[in-house]
């Protein structure tokens, strides 16, 4: 387990490292797959905004309910097995919902990952409710639900975050800031400076450098521990930026020189740097780190473009008969 007081070791810190190019080797084999000979999933590219859901799911336990946003790729990548996965966004039967749903918003209960939908902010109140659960059954598990700039101006982040600190539930909620609401500046839809400052109904907020994967490790930390101590949920906005566009469709329209800025500042790229000249690794380590990763993920699509489309009937299996406590509400 990994406490907050604690530096990271050499070894944390290529773990780190390791799962940053894993994200960026993912997306970026994604995009060529995709432009080559198609995808079953419109891929929505979280090149860039590495860092984010890398440092924020370091310092969790298996155990931890994970709630992904579209954009969050580590969330799945670092809970879920690559062929599971990779099928997943090909819609066969090897996915973790059989093909009942890409990768996008897709669940994996044996994984602790919560399923999402396509509404934009919707994710929240389950967040919340898989927190509750939680304190309910006493069974120590912290909720992180991660959520992009567009979803602060949902009516479910305000009722979320309300509920969540009324009833000191043990969730974190990590804003993923890339600064565009699609194509549109978040700067043009809201009035603040920080999209933390919407968080303001009484319980903790952080501003964090979503670029730096150790100030993420830190801040979510931070935040984890004061949920499972029964301290109850915290707000933390990661500033970062998304290299590609909103979806691969569409087209580039941001500024040139505005794309130039974020990239000089690759939290790949930037941690990369940082451990050589902490001697933490060598330029062997990386190769040998990134060709053995590139294997394995290119070996997942090889599977996934192999695999059968689920039955038929798949498609009817969507809801599950539960024996539920009324009074409780816990399943028996």
């Amino acid at each position: 387990m990994w406490y907050v007081d604690m530096d990271l070791e050499a070894e944390d810190k290529r773990e780190l490292l390791g799962n940053l190019f894993l994200v960026r080797q993912f997306e970026e084999h994604t995009i060529e797959v995709y432009q080559d000979r198609g995808i079953r999933e419109l891929p929505h590219s979280s090149l860039g905004q590495e860092a984010v859901g890398v440092g924020a799911c370091f310092p969790t336990q298996e155990d931890d309910i994970l709630v992904p946003s579209l954009r969050t790729r580590a969330v799945m990548l670092l809970r879920a097995p690559l062929n599971q996965i990779v099928a997943g966004m090909y819609g066969t039967e090897s996915g973790p919902s059989n093909g009942r749903t890409t990768e996008h918003h897709m669940g994996s209960s044996g994984n602790g990952i919560l399923g999402t939908t396509g509404m934009v902010g919707s994710h929240l109140n389950p967040s919340a409710g898989a927190a509750l659960g939680s304190k309910v059954l006493g069974d120590d598990r912290v909720t992180i639900s991660f959520l992009g700039d567009g979803a602060t101006q949902r009516g479910e982040f305000h009722t979320a975050l309300n509920f969540a600190t009324v009833k000191q539930l043990p969730v974190v909620y990590v804003i993923e800031n890339n600064q565009r609401t699609e194509a549109k500046y978040i700067d043009d839809l809201v009035e603040v400076d920080d999209l933390a400052e919407f968080a303001n109904h009484g319980l903790p907020t952080e501003i964090v450098d979503g670029q730096d994967v150790t100030k993420m490790v830190d801040a979510v930390g931070n935040a984890v521990e004061r949920a499972r101590s029964g301290d109850g949920p915290t707000v933390i906005e990661a500033k970062t930026y998304r290299y590609r566009p909103h979806a691969e469709t569409m087209p580039e329209t941001r500024d040139r020189d505005e794309l130039e800025y974020w990239k000089d500042r690759d939290p790949v790229k930037l941690y990369k740097e940082r451990l050589l000249d902490e001697d933490v690794i060598d330029e062997d380590w990386v190769e040998k780190t990134t060709e053995h990763l590139q294997t394995e993920i290119e070996d997942a699509f090889k599977f996934a473009e192999n695999d059968s489309l689920p039955p038929e009937d798949a498609l009817f299996h969507v809801y599950k008969d539960a024996d539920i406590d009324h009074w409780t509400g816990v399943v028996r």
